[in-house]
């Protein structure tokens, strides 16, 4: 079959999470094109090369501002989002009866749609939390997200239906039909490898500027008073470097090979609140301690909602002690997921119509 496969670039976890999915579908026989922009396209060319055919979309305008919080700044954004999302849906048409393609998955990008044939959203967030739980603006929000994208034929949710790890975030919905919403549990592109776990703490330091350089340094401004073997991750892409300060071996950036090495080596993780970070955590069944990046709301609920239901410890940034933080760490549950990626794709081929046991 032909498939379309559209995401959203908003960093990176769209393109990562959706890799097993897209090694699935190739390794299956179909025909896929890549629909994305910017890094994303980048990286899923190199890890993907000539199995894909890619088609760089138009960029969403990004609601992210190092001055603004995230809501203001969606609402200022919104106007220019829905045109792209407008001008989306005529060239993706015009693409599906041109290259005659089965199937269209769509992972956050609303306008990726087509009535003619099966359209698939994944999707992890149909409600977008709002500054101090305020409750009409968030059922105004899932309200808004439906009407976006209720032309999908389902909306697959990357989490559990029970004991989730999104929350309210795609959880105790209003608006979404259940016949709709299909959880299919986590994506994760990392495996778990049977290796030694010899590094102590594994600092993964991203996010917007400039709270990435304000992360960056009050974490190293407290490393010199933790023992144990520590690795860091800047999360500056361009020239790498590695280099060796103390017990801590910092690197400009991971690579993923070298990523997924760390991660399985690592007893504890130190990051962003990212939903695609966070399932990546899961899958290999390590602890962490988040650090949200002020502002996004919906990373600091999560880690707000995870801290409260014991899966992990997190800390706001303008309060950070590392020390602190760790030791608290180590008690929280951490997830056992009921089951990992693997299950998790075979449950969306089957909603989609693609599984090899239909």
């Amino acid at each position: 079959m032909k498939i379309f496969y559209s995401m959203c670039s908003w960093g990176l976890g769209h393109a990562t999470r959706s890799l097993p999915v897209i090694r699935r579908l190739i390794n299956e026989s179909n025909e896929v094109i890549i629909y994305t922009s910017g890094r994303s396209l980048a990286l899923l060319k190199s890890e993907l090369r000539d199995n894909c055919e890619f088609i760089a979309s138009t960029e969403y305008p990004s609601p992210y501002s190092d001055k603004i919080g995230f809501a203001l700044r969606f609402l200022k954004t919104a106007p220019a989002i829905l045109n792209v999302i407008k001008q989306e849906n005529i060239e993706v048409i015009d693409l599906v009866r041109k290259r005659k393609i089965d199937i269209i998955i769509s992972d956050s990008r609303f306008g990726s749609y087509c009535k003619d044939i099966p359209s698939y959203l994944i999707f992890h967030q149909p409600r977008f939390i709002a500054p101090f739980r305020i409750l009409p603006a968030e059922i105004i929000t899932e309200y808004l997200n439906h009407f976006l994208i209720n032309k999908f034929d389902k909306i697959i949710i990357p989490d559990y239906e029970n004991n989730s790890l999104s929350g309210d975030l795609s959880h105790n919905l209003h608006y979404f039909n259940s016949d709709r919403v299909k959880y299919i549990g986590i994506l994760s592109d990392f495996e778990q490898i049977d290796i030694k776990e010899d590094i102590d703490y594994l600092f993964s330091i991203s996010g917007p500027e400039p709270t990435r350089t304000l992360l960056e340094k009050q974490i190293m401004s407290q490393l010199q008073n933790l023992k144990g073997n520590i690795a860091v991750s800047l999360g500056k892409p361009g020239e790498f470097k590695k280099e060796t300060a103390g017990n801590a071996v910092i690197y400009s950036f991971l690579e993923k090979k070298r990523r997924d090495e760390l991660m399985n080596r690592a007893k504890m993780v130190i990051s962003r609140s990212g939903y695609t970070t966070i399932m990546d955590v899961a899958e290999i069944g390590k602890k962490a301690f988040f650090i949200p990046t002020p502002g996004q709301t919906e990373q600091l609920y999560l880690a707000h909602h995870l801290k409260k239901t014991g899966k992990f410890y997190s800390q706001k940034q303008k309060n950070i002690d590392i020390n602190q933080g760790l030791e608290t760490a180590k008690n929280y549950l951490g997830f056992t997921p009921p089951w990992k990626t693997d299950k998790s794709v075979e449950n969306l081929f089957k909603e989609i119509g693609l599984s090899r046991n239909e």
